[in-house]
């Protein structure tokens, strides 16, 4: 196998109690069957204690009771795994060796990336901005002859994966303008695979690498928002949908503070927008005005922000690194790019909520957002399937509706 990471994957190292946070807390801890085998015949005290919080699931390996705490039953008060300390990292099941990294294959190729929610990954990950690119060496390891996939149309996405990345590094355009591009990207290379013409998607490709051709397409775009007299839908991103996981509780602190920022855009609306500033004019369609004054807010979060806007370039090149190449399994990669644009909405929407409340956002805040959101959205099986069901399906998450927000 050939396995690639991205190019700051080799300058993580978990810092284990030093950690802001724990990834040993808050969701189910799911063991292997070859860790669970090894488990079972641990013995004297420290077996006993395994055996105590083992539950055998249906596919051959089992899951740790969590403490009353929602904790994993190995995390001490030094906030370090006492399984760890006892049996060595040899012994760590898949899913707490893996984490925070991600392992994608695809024939003879393993990508392996690293997840925004954890904060140490996090730190690395928005320290500065570089152009995404990656290190790839052979890592003795056989390839896994069960990963079956349609060699053509991954090597279409591939190559239309790598233009996704120039599209984000084209500093001529806002990242919200390159949202709005990566979206229509998605769209036409969906309309191909839609009609089993993958041959024709490099016609998509070269046309996407065509800034003139971008420039009027964003330019459309924008004529045709202007004309939307629909209030934007921001705030349903925060909607507490039914049987949603909440992962961390610090993630209920946010849409608090979100609800409470609604709730003062409204308020600016009864007062015909007087208290925002340079803002004055009033529209007496209140979904316009809404509009018109969350644009505003917008706006001035950019200027504050400018200098650290690479952040959320470097979140766009995550999610196409991590679900780009993935639609070669599910053929759905319009659905890929809406994890990439939500993602970036709702992390962006949030920092400018904190700096609204308390006139600035620094670095640390920022990625406990980041990593918050993560753990939210990509690490709870039920919310991920949900969530995806709603891109496909909900109005507020169709691909005019995203634009309006990005373009409004």
């Amino acid at each position: 196998m050939k396995k690639r990471t991205p190019y700051y994957y080799k300058n993580f190292e978990c810092i284990a109690g030093d950690c802001r946070d724990t990834c040993c807390a808050g969701w189910d801890v799911d063991v292997d069957e070859k860790s669970y085998s090894f488990y079972k015949k641990v013995k004297g005290d420290f077996g006993k204690r395994l055996k105590s919080v083992m539950v055998p699931d249906s596919e051959g390996g089992c899951t740790f009771t969590l403490t009353e705490d929602n904790r994993c039953p190995f995390l001490n008060d030094s906030n370090l795994c006492d399984l760890y300390i006892a049996l060595g990292e040899e012994h760590l099941c898949d899913t707490c060796d893996e984490f925070p990294r991600f392992i994608n294959e695809y024939g003879s190729l393993r990508e392996v990336g690293l997840a925004p929610s954890c904060i140490t990954a996090g730190e690395i990950m928005f320290a500065d901005r570089q152009r995404m690119h990656f290190d790839e060496k052979e890592d003795g390891k056989p390839v896994n002859m069960y990963n079956d996939i349609d060699g053509f149309l991954y090597l279409q996405l591939n190559n239309a994966r790598n233009t996704a990345f120039d599209i984000i590094d084209m500093e001529d355009f806002t990242t919200d303008e390159v949202c709005v591009i990566l979206l229509e990207y998605a769209k036409k290379i969906q309309w191909y695979m839609d009609r089993n013409m993958d041959n024709y998607i490099p016609r998509a490709i070269d046309k996407f690498k065509d800034r003139d051709y971008l420039k009027k397409l964003v330019e459309k775009r924008k004529a045709e928002v202007s004309k939307e007299t629909e209030r934007i839908c921001i705030d349903e991103f925060f909607s507490s949908f039914k049987g949603m996981e909440i992962i961390n509780p610090d993630w209920l602190k946010y849409t608090g503070m979100e609800k409470h920022f609604e709730e003062k855009l409204m308020l600016d609306i009864g007062k015909n927008g007087h208290n925002i500033g340079e803002y004055t004019e009033c529209n007496k369609n209140p979904d316009i005005e809404y509009n018109e004054i969350y644009s505003y807010c917008r706006r001035k979060f950019d200027k504050y922000y400018g200098k650290q806007e690479f952040r959320y370039r470097q979140l766009l090149d995550y999610y196409v690194y991590r679900y780009f190449i993935d639609a070669v399994n599910d053929f759905n990669i319009v659905l890929k790019m809406k994890n990439a644009l939500v993602g970036y909405l709702v992390v962006k929407h949030l920092d400018m909520v904190v700096w609204d409340a308390s006139g600035k956002l620094d670095f640390d805040e920022y990625v406990d957002i980041a990593h918050l959101y993560s753990r939210q959205f990509e690490h709870s099986y039920t919310n991920y399937e949900r969530y995806s069901s709603f891109f496909m399906k909900k109005r507020c998450y169709s691909i005019k509706a995203l634009e309006q927000i990005l373009l409004v």
